[in-house]
């Protein structure tokens, strides 16, 4: 009933904006220039060396072709990590560099598809000597300086929560379906407040191609939660198959989209993080769902980042794996 009322007004505008127009007038709208920003996407996790990815705000008018897309990653800056002890300078990246047979290993731990890696030069900063790798309980101090700007934060690595179990479970949503369902975990919470983690999983079995069906780990869109209403309890919780961006995949096309599917292998890996970036992401999400881009309405994502826009995130992680059987 709304709908049609709405239809209606809609239509009642329209039909009066006719009428009182004895003739036509092409209007030019001149929508004002706004300076990119420069956007930081950089992780530091359990174990491992810190990833770095800059790139720049694009008008929402922006061509969305691949050379588009790839011209928006910057490839000149100085990035360094204070630990504590020692200024890290990282080391630059770049994929026009690494070879066809290193792109899969290069999407795995950049999160950039290796198809968009093999058909563009982009550059991300990191250690390639393992002389910085993520310590549980450490706070990491991020630098960066590029585009005549300078962009800093900070961020600790949690202690890593191990979930109590994971399991498979059909999603039972449509007659006769026993293939397709999500993964379930189940968690302790910590007995002290303001714990937040983030779910990312991977399937590891062979697709057609004789490939990893997944060429890395991927979170769902609503992919972090934190223990707010939960505080010290146990509880079971499931997600559903995260997909790459604008994948062309048969399954993240089809029926399957959104599904992890039985006989898949799936590697979980749960992440302990801070509350500033819980809600970076968190908002970043709804950004998303609600605008359909991160940064289409900047001031409603609460980045960390000083002097741009973006994540700089501590992850404590932990790792299962999940044979999808019911």
């Amino acid at each position: 009933m709304e709908l049609q009322v709405l239809t209606n007004r809609i239509l009642g505008f329209a039909l009066s904006g006719l009428l009182l127009s004895g003739c036509e007038k092409e209007i030019t709208v001149d929508l004002p220039e706004t300076k990119a920003k420069v956007v930081v996407e950089g992780t530091i996790e359990s174990g491992q060396p810190p990833i770095v990815i800059l790139t720049r705000t694009q008008s929402y008018f922006a061509p969305t072709s691949l050379s588009a897309i790839a011209s928006i990653f910057i490839q000149d800056a100085l990035v360094t990590v204070d630990d504590g002890v020692t200024v890290h300078v990282l080391d630059r990246i770049c994929s026009d560099l690494i070879p066809d047979s290193l792109l899969d290993e290069a999407a795995a731990a950049t999160g950039i598809s290796a198809e968009l890696l093999a058909q563009a030069s982009i550059c991300v900063w990191t250690k390639l000597d393992n002389s910085l790798l993520g310590e549980e309980g450490r706070t990491y101090r991020l630098r960066v300086e590029t585009d005549g700007n300078s962009l800093t934060s900070s961020t600790k690595v949690p202690p890593g929560v191990a979930l109590d179990s994971t399991w498979f479970k059909l999603a039972e949503q449509r007659p006769d379906d026993d293939s397709l369902g999500f993964l379930w975990g189940r968690l302790s919470d910590p007995d002290t407040a303001g714990n937040a983690y983030r779910w990312f999983a991977r399937r590891i079995s062979l697709g057609a191609d004789g490939e990893p069906k997944d060429s890395r780990f991927l979170a769902p869109l609503f992919s972090v939660f934190e223990d707010r209403y939960f505080n010290g309890l146990r509880f079971d919780f499931a997600y559903n198959r995260g997909d790459e961006p604008f994948s062309s995949a048969e399954d993240d096309n089809n029926a399957e989209s959104g599904y992890f599917k039985r006989g898949d292998t799936v590697v979980v890996k749960f992440a302990s993080i801070g509350l500033r970036e819980y809600r970076f992401y968190n908002s970043a999400a709804n950004n998303i769902a609600s605008q359909g881009d991160v940064f289409s309405t900047p001031s409603n994502v609460q980045s960390n980042i000083t002097g741009g826009l973006g994540i700089w995130a501590g992850l404590g992680t932990r790792f299962d794996t999940v044979v999808c059987v019911p």
